[in-house]
């Protein structure tokens, strides 16, 4: 069985951790950087926390991602912390995903593994303006990557619930898909503004982008 919100923040903080290890391991920062990169780190371990009695194979990244933060510094730091930790954090993260996907039907399956990219993608984002990174291609990727995994999501959902076209069904993709339309367009606002991105702004479009994935979910779960 499926729990909806928890299927989501998996989802979302499996991908947030991707992009995060990506920034730290690949990005150009300074040591002031890394260290307030190592803090928000933290928000994700309460994140798998969060899911870990709905989905037990979360507890493994939980502990190992738990682990990393404890021994990494918060400070100005030139040190990444313990990087091995955070990869068999990744690959836990992977796993416990794989697990769920596999308990799931297919069409919550698909929209899990695109989840993965777009809430994933602006958790990150808004986990990096925290941070004050100074990545600016982030800013640029980010919310693209997050546009085309809307779109595969909305695919999904169309073929998908062809299957069981209801009233209901019908409400639940417009709703979806409002939501998506209206996230998208308020993450990519700097895109068209040519500013630099704002936490309020990147935090509405992570409330409403989560909010699409949660209707998104509960739609194909009454399939």
């Amino acid at each position: 069985m499926i729990d909806v919100f928890g299927s989501v923040i998996l989802s979302g903080v499996l991908g947030a951790q991707l992009v995060l290890t990506l920034v730290l391991l690949k990005g150009d920062i300074c040591p002031g950087q890394r260290g307030r990169l190592h803090k928000v780190f933290w928000v994700l371990v309460i994140g798998w926390a969060l899911v870990t009695p709905l989905y037990p194979f979360a507890a493994l990244p939980f502990i190992s991602l738990g682990i990393f933060s404890l021994r990494s510094k918060t400070g100005k730091t030139k040190s990444s912390g313990p990087i091995p930790v955070l990869y068999l954090s990744n690959a836990f993260g992977v796993l416990s995903l794989g697990v769920t996907l596999f308990q799931s039907s297919l069409s919550v399956a698909l929209l899990m593994l695109l989840q993965v990219i777009l809430v994933g993608a602006v958790t990150a984002h808004v986990l990096l303006i925290r941070a004050r990174s100074r990545l600016q291609a982030f800013h640029r990727i980010l919310p693209v990557a997050g546009l085309v995994a809307a779109m595969l999501m909305a695919a999904v959902m169309a073929i998908f619930g062809s299957f069981n076209v209801t009233d209901a069904m019908v409400q639940h993709i417009v709703a979806c898909m409002g939501l998506v339309l209206v996230g998208t367009l308020v993450w990519a606002l700097h895109l068209f503004r040519q500013v630099a991105p704002s936490l309020v702004q990147v935090f509405v479009a992570f409330a409403l982008l989560f909010s699409a994935s949660t209707v998104a979910i509960s739609s194909m779960t009454a399939i």
